[in-house]
């Protein structure tokens, strides 16, 4: 598909985790679709950001954006990205036990705020199933909405953007992405509008210098659907080179015990009931 093909934007509403994701991933389209929908507003380790966002917001040039003003679970980098693993939740994560608490109960409450929004939709346009660069709240939103998927039927388009690292979780997914998508030129212009306006509010959370490319591609959904191909295919990506958090051998060693732990845990649990 091309520009000229905008088959993606009927009926369409886009959904993203924090405010500033949809100018840093969806700046081609945060003007063009129907709706836009940010999740995720307070940050209780930032109250800055919670202050600056709901400014920002309210300076907004996009006017269809609407804000479920949910707290953040603070996970980032929670997630051994040596070793992602897949949850219903979204990813799994190591951290704060309230962090991890919130990021759970998240889920649920976001279940339930999108599936009242996504009537009468016929595209959703939403974080990919690596998170771009490796965001644990951008994977939650995937899978709230993949799940969602069946029940209200609507298609969904993710960006190709990764970094170096969620390039691991992304292989995961590699044989079934594909061959569906769109390339948009970037609206550099409008991005930096509201990059300016998330810095003015002091509630910025990118790289200062961060330069948009020129394009960028939306790939339809066919996770689950389509057969085995273990070649994938040839797809327009956007990499994003990241400073990744190192994972020591004590990290990688805790993980582990920390899922036998939560295995037995909810074993037990399965057992008593």
């Amino acid at each position: 598909m091309t520009d000229t093909d905008d088959t993606m934007l009927v009926k369409s509403i886009l959904i993203v985790a924090h405010p500033d994701d949809e100018a840093l991933w969806f700046s081609s389209v945060i003007d063009r679709v129907d709706k836009v929908v940010i999740c995720f507003l307070e940050c209780r380790s930032r109250p800055d950001w919670s202050i600056g966002r709901k400014k920002s917001l309210d300076q907004h040039p996009i006017k269809s954006l609407t804000c479920f003003d949910l707290e953040e679970s603070e996970v980032f980098n929670c997630c051994d990205w040596n070793n992602p693993v897949i949850s219903k939740h979204g990813v799994e994560v190591c951290g704060r036990e309230d962090s991890e608490r919130r990021y759970k109960s998240n889920y649920y409450k976001l279940r339930n705020l999108l599936e009242r929004e996504l009537d009468n939709y016929q595209n959703v346009i939403v974080h990919n199933p690596w998170g771009e660069y490796g965001n644990e709240e951008h994977i939650q939103i995937y899978r709230v909405i993949k799940e969602l998927q069946d029940q209200i039927n609507f298609d969904i388009w993710f960006p190709g953007y990764f970094s170096n690292k969620s390039i691991k979780l992304m292989s995961i997914y590699v044989h079934e992405i594909g061959p569906e998508c769109v390339t948009f030129k970037t609206n550099i212009d409008l991005g930096e509008y509201i990059k300016d306006i998330y810095k003015k509010n002091k509630c910025w959370t990118w790289y200062d210098d961060w330069k948009w490319n020129h394009e960028e591609s939306f790939i339809r959904d066919r996770i689950g659907k389509i057969e085995d191909r273990k070649y994938g295919y040839i797809l327009p990506l956007n990499m994003i080179n990241v400073k990744a958090p190192p994972l020591s051998k004590k990290r990688s060693n805790w993980n582990a015990v920390h899922r036998l732990f939560k295995y037995l845990r909810d074993t037990k649990k399965t057992r008593t009931v």
